[in-house]
Order: C-alpha cells, then structure tokens, then sequence
C-alpha cells in the first residue's frame, strides 16, 4: 500500500502544473543551446531574425554620424548625363569632381571587369597603331583625317583614363568580389602581389577566416594598380532574403581580405595596412574596435531606411564641383536608379546596395556594431523566463486563473523589455524568440489542464468560421462579435476621386493587352502617393481612383492629406509622362476632386458581403468635383469645407458657385494651386479675378468683362477665363431678374 501511496504522489507531481512548466523550460534552454550551435531549427532562427528587424521598427531610424556621403549614379543622373555611368571617361571625370571637393576616402562599389569596348578589338588596336606609329612619323600638320583619328584614340582611352582619375584622388577604395568556385560567376583571381593592397595587415594565425575564396571578380589591372586600398563588397543573404551583416573577412590562400567598409575607415583615419588588423571576433583599426557577430560577419546597426544615409545625385556632383558637402567625408560611389542592385533591408522594403555599404562604414564610425549574445546567456534566459511562469502555478501561491494569466503576460512583457533595452541601450542582440518560446510553452502546458475544454471550444469555433470567414473578419469576429453588424457611423472625413480625361478615346486606340498595361503603370504610383499619406484606398471604378481619409484609424488632418496627396498625384503623373508616351499615348490628363464633410463609414452591403466604405452627400460632391474638373478645365476642385481646414501652405483659388445635381444648396468650388511639397497651377494678378468674380456674382456684367479681361492678358491659356467670356457672352449686358451668379449643373 505504501508503494502504491508513493506511486500516486510521483503521478501527482507529475501532473503538478509548475513542475511540467519547470521541465518545458529546461527543455527549450537546452533546446536553445543546440540551436544557437549549429542552427538545426531553421524556423526558430528565421522568428529570431524577424524579431531583430520588429526591434528595428521600434526603436526607429538614428541620427547618422553625417560623415558618410553616397554619390548615386540615379535616374537623374542617367537622365541628364548618362556617360557619367555608361563611359569609363565619364566616371573618371565624376571621380575627379568628387576627389576635387577633398573627401577623406572614396570608395567606388563598382567593379570594372573588361576593357571598354566603345568600337570592335581589331578596330580599336588599328586606331591606336595608326595613331601611336604612322601619326608619329608624319610631318607637317595632320589631315584632317588624321585629325579625327586621333580624337577618336583618345575616345577609346576610357580605362587608362579612370585609372588616371583613381591615381590621381590618392584615396579610392575599389571594390572586390570573392566567391567560392562552386558559387558561379566568379573568375580566376590576378597573382596574390595584384591584391596586396586588400589585405589585413595583420591577422590572428589561431582563427583564420571560415570564408574561403578561389574565383572572384577584381577591375582590370591598371585601375587595380591604381588604387589606395580594395575592399571586399560580398555579402551574403539570409534565408528571408534580407541582410543583416556583412562579412568582416575572406580567406584567399592564408592571407584575410577585408570589407569595403574596412577600408575605408582606414583609409579615412590614415592608417598603414599593419594597423588593420583582423582578430577572429574583432577588427582593430587603429585604436577603434570593431567587435563582429556571429560567422565573423560585422552586425550593421542601420540609421533608418532608404535615404537616411544624405545621398547627392552625381550629376549635381559633376555640375557643381567641388562639391563643399562632400569635404572631409567617406564618400561612396554606387547606383541607385530603379531597381537596379537593390538589397532587402531589416527596416522592410529595399534599398540600393551601395546604400547597405554606407551604413556598415556608419556602424564604425560610430561604434555601434550590434553583438550578438553568447548562447549560453540566451539558454539561462529562457531558463529563467520558463521558471518564472511555472512558480506562478505553485500550489503554494494559490493564485486564481486570472492572475496566472497576467503573470504569463507580465513575464512576456519582461523578455521583450530585455531584449529591447538590451537591443538600444546596449547594441546587444539577446535572443527574444526562445525565452518568449520558454514562457508560453511553460505558461500553455500549465493553463492546458484548467481551460482544456475553453480552449477546445475556441479551437472550434475557430475551425467552424474560418471556413467562411476571412483571417482578419475572423480574429474581429472574436473580439467584438458586433463588427460583422451591417452599418456604419458618421464622422467628418475627406474623399477624393481621380479620373483619366477622355479615357474612353484613348481606349479606343489600344489593345486590351496594352490598355491593361497603361492603367497598371498610371494606377501604381497614384495608389502609392494615396498610401504613402495615410489614405484609404476605397476602391479602383475602372480607371478612377476612390480613396478616403480620416478611416477607418481616425486623423485630424485628412483634409491636409488628401490635398498632399492631389499635388503628389500631379508630380507623379508628370514624371509618368515618358513612360505613358512610351505605351502610345501622348496626352494623358487627370481631374482630382476633393471634398471634406460628414458621411457614414462602416461595413456596408449585403448579409453575405460587404466592404469598408464610406457614403453620404459629402461624398457624391467629391465626385462630382471630380466631373466638373472638365468643364472648368482644371486639374483639382475642392469643396468649401475641405478648403477651410486646409493648412496656410496649400493655395487655392475660387472658381465658382455651382449647384450639382441631387443637391439644392449651391456651394463654392476652389482650384487646388499648390501644397507644401509641390505646385499644380501658377496664375499672376489673382486679385483681379477675385475681383472679376465678384462682380460678376453682383450683376455688374461691364466691371466683370474689364477684370476678366485684365486677368486674360496676363493668363491667356487659362480656360476657367475663357468659360466665364462664353457665359458673359450668353447673359448679354444686365443680370437678368433673381440673378445670384450660381451655375447649375444638372448631370454628373
């Protein structure tokens, strides 16, 4: 009986709600240990890298040092002076406009494989055996032949002139490229005596690099020989793509080669290669310490996005050299036009890859590498985390379910408090994925015996309406069962509406094929400048745009950004221009309204379906401003109320007063002229429309003529003018009886 007393009580224990928590901790610690070593739970590691890059977010973009400097071949650049990119003599004559501004280091993340080949090998060398043999032994002035041949050999100098510029700037950093022969597109690398200028000057013996290369990518030898320093821009992805580190060191033979980042910090402080020093777990540049990561890779601490990094179009370089911005900076040369050389950035989205580079020679400088912690302290973290929750459920604290649950929560809250303190305050990265793993395993498998059934129910109700249900309708379903209610709420908002002129016609003209193509090249800027201010992108009706502001996360200032959004649609769509001709079409006009009032927004349509949209008087006006827009022939009509709550930066002018169709009250319409960060439409001597305008609404036809009149001379194109001649013209010399200068218009 005593044994079976004892057997009972081990049971007992067993099922003991603290003690099968305090066995889940010690198994994810242990669990953690193992990971951390070889990564045999990818999973895990991919969840811990998504927590890196939430801890990103949180914390924000930084102030960067401001003493790096990114010169962007850009799509201006390619736009205005291409050979700067496209011609070796061009970017020879950017680095001397760069070098010229005195910049502490240049580093070129560009790799010059092969010779320029501007005419065919065998011309080029007949060219410059002409030039160098037969124009050498002639007397006399040259031929005019002889002349454009020579002209034509300097042309075909491109390389030995970039090698000149490089030479010259006693600064360049140029880039190098390390594979491993089974990686492809690698070459063989030149003599070990060619890339003695990549190397550490000093290395640990005991911890030779992990990363090996036999092929890679180098410039051609005489910009090569050229250089102050190479340094290495290879970088490797991780499984989701992004980057997160660069590697601080390659192994080509014995000898370690180090980044472009590297280099050019040494380069920028003037330290000799012997002062470069690669230690296994660290860098030492002179007397700064560069602590590194995990696999010897440096752990960039990114300023912030695209952008955060001042970044100078070369075109304004070469334009306006020497440059005073880039005095005294590490400057980096690299491309930036449209998806060209993009890498995935922690912050979410891309950037250009010279921009990555930038922000690991920022993380130098500034001495805020991020290290990650050692296995062992994230194992005893998740221990501690695990421990923690299970004496909650000690019988000896005889807490209710509902303290339980806070306390799971308030341990939850602790690890990420840890983490992100760790993470700011410290550049630490402290495992958050595998304490928080600790907690909620150990906090489930405690709850599980007392909710089993709840959570069986859940689990469901879960399944029963997921198959009906969307994820995001279902997870509002369970947190307030009345959202899936038709209806909505009134609430003062902003709508605006776009619209293509005469898009009937230019359909006409265009295959089905290509008519999609045009509008998804139009719809996808005007859909980026609704998000990019807050908007609600309420719906696509054809080739009109419906977005609402204000919804469904409430903003005081939806009317300021729906103005902002009108004027950037107005910028976007002229920079469209090229690319809208390219598809054939060559005049493509929109009209923008836009109108603030009261509307009801809210779940709207049948018991089986229904979308998030907003309806009312307020918002037919919109989009009757948006037909109007041709009949004026303006780009954007604003209402009354969207023009009162309006900011001083945004510019108007009043048009009219109309009274639309389905609506009694007539109401002032206005221009949309400029905003903040941008101008739609300039008119000088506005008063004397005002003044026209007036008169006109008084009956004083005489006085109204002689303002427009006056405003025509120096507005000779506008068509509002022009509308209120043809009226004038119509309505002859007086008002006629019940005058009040309202026009109505009675289709939409």
């Amino acid at each position: 009986m005593r044994a079976a007393r004892d057997s009972r009580r081990t049971v007992a224990r067993l099922r003991s709600p603290a003690l099968v928590g305090a066995l889940l901790a010690l198994i994810v610690a242990l669990l953690c240990a193992l990971d951390r070593r070889g990564e045999w739970l990818p999973w895990i590691d991919d969840l811990e890298r998504a927590s890196f890059d939430q801890r990103l977010r949180w914390r924000g973009p930084i102030a960067p040092t401001g003493e790096v400097v990114i010169v962007a071949i850009d799509d201006a650049t390619l736009e205005r002076r291409p050979e700067l990119y496209q011609r070796r003599a061009g970017t020879a004559a950017l680095i001397r406009a760069i070098a010229a501004a005195k910049p502490a280091a240049i580093g070129v993340d560009q790799i010059y494989i092969d010779p320029e080949e501007v005419l065919s090998p065998g011309l080029t060398a007949r060219v410059r055996e002409h030039v160098e043999k037969d124009m050498a032994q002639a007397t006399g002035p040259l031929g005019q032949a002889d002349a454009l041949l020579r002209d034509v050999a300097r042309e075909l100098a491109g390389d030995a002139e970039l090698a000149a510029a490089v030479r010259e700037a006693e600064n360049v950093v140029l880039a190098l490229h390390l594979t491993r022969e089974d990686d492809g597109g690698g070459r063989p690398l030149p003599a070990r005596e060619a890339l003695r200028h990549g190397r550490y000057g000093q290395q640990d013996a005991g911890a030779p690099p992990a990363r090996w290369a036999k092929t890679g990518l180098v410039s051609l030898p005489q910009i090569l020989a050229a250089a102050r320093a190479l340094g290495g821009i290879t970088v490797e992805e991780d499984r989701d793509r992004a980057i997160r580190a660069v590697p601080a060191a390659w192994r080509v033979g014995d000898a370690a080669y180090a980044p472009l980042s590297v280099q050019l910090v040494a380069v920028r402080d003037g330290l000799t290669r012997a002062e470069v020093a690669y230690l296994g777990d660290k860098v030492q540049l002179g007397a700064r310490e560069v602590p590194l990561g995990e696999r010897e890779a440096l752990v960039v601490n990114p300023r912030g996005g695209s952008g955060t990094i001042v970044t100078i179009p070369a075109v304004e370089v070469v334009e306006h050299a020497p440059d005073p911005r880039l005095r005294g900076k590490i400057v980096l040369l690299g491309v930036t036009y449209f998806g060209h050389d993009v890498v995935r950035s922690p912050f979410g989205g891309e950037y250009p890859g010279v921009e990555l580079q930038a922000n690991a020679v920022d993380t130098i400088l500034a001495g805020d590498a991020i290290v990650r912690a050692p296995a062992l302290v994230d194992s005893l973290v998740a221990l501690a985390s695990g421990l923690l929750v299970s004496l909650l459920f000690a019988a000896a604290l005889g807490l209710g379910p509902y303290w339980r649950i806070a306390g799971v929560l308030v341990v939850a809250g602790l690890d990420l408090a840890a983490a992100y303190l760790a993470f700011t305050r410290a550049h630490v990265w402290l495992a958050l994925v595998w304490p928080l793993l600790a907690t909620l395993l150990a906090g489930a498998a405690a709850l599980a015996a007392a909710y089993a059934s709840e959570a069986l129910q859940k689990v469901r109700l879960r399944r029963t309406f997921s198959h009906y249900l969307g994820a995001e309708v279902l997870d509002e379903l369970l947190a307030d069962p009345t959202a899936l209610g038709l209806g909505g709420a009134r609430r003062e908002l902003t709508v605006l509406f776009s619209d293509i002129r005469d898009f009937t016609s230019i359909a006409e003209r265009l295959s089905p094929e290509d008519l999609v193509a045009l509008l998804n090249t139009y719809l996808t800027p005007m859909t980026q400048e609704v998000m990019a201010r807050a908007g609600y992108l309420d719906k696509y009706i054809g080739d009109a745009v419906m977005a609402v502001y204000g919804a469904p996360v409430a903003r005081k200032d939806h009317a300021a950004r729906a103005l902002a959004t009108a004027v950037a649609m107005h910028g976007a769509l002229a920079r469209l221009q090229p690319a809208l001709r390219a598809r054939g079409v060559e005049r493509f006009e929109i009209g923008v309204g836009v109108n603030t009032g009261e509307m009801v927004v809210g779940n709207m349509g049948s018991e089986d379906r229904f979308d998030y949209t907003v309806v009312g008087d307020a918002v037919n006006l919109a989009s009757r401003l948006e037909g109007l827009t041709k009949v004026y022939g303006v780009y954007c009509l604003v209402g009354a109320q969207a023009r009162a709550a309006a900011p001083p930066e945004f510019a108007f002018r009043e048009v009219d007063l109309v009274r639309v169709k389905g609506k009694a009250k007539p109401v002032a319409i206005f221009e949309l002229l400029s905003g903040p960060d941008g101008e739609v439409a300039r008119y000088p001597a506005l008063e004397r429309f005002a003044a026209a305008l007036a008169a006109y609404r008084a009956g004083d036809f005489t006085a109204a003529r002689a303002a427009f009149a006056e405003f025509q001379r120096q507005n000779p194109d506008d068509p509002v003018v022009r509308l209120y001649f043809e009226r004038l013209a119509a309505l002859g010399d007086a008002a006629p009886p019940g005058w009040d200068g309202v026009a109505a218009f009675t289709s939409k």
